[in-house]
């Protein structure tokens, strides 16, 4: 079976491609969240849930790259 999350606990490309989405609180109702969206599109996107506002959007086709804007919270 391949197995959906990676040894440090991230969603592997299997996992996303699956559908699951990884998320993280960086503060209260700060959150950002990194999925696929088909093909070799990945996204990254926070949203501060307090003001309605989305902070930022990134994509790429490289979930190398998204996992390190996932990882700082920022682009």
């Amino acid at each position: 079976m391949t197995p959906l999350k990676t040894k440090t606990g991230l969603l592997t490309a299997y996992g996303l491609a699956c559908g699951y989405i990884q998320e993280k609180e960086l503060s209260p109702n700060v959150w950002v969240t990194l999925w696929h969206e088909g093909g070799p599109c990945y996204h990254v996107r926070a949203h501060d849930h307090n003001t309605g506002k989305r902070l930022f959007w990134f994509a790429s086709g490289s979930l190398k790259e998204c996992r390190k804007v996932y990882a700082q919270g920022h682009e």
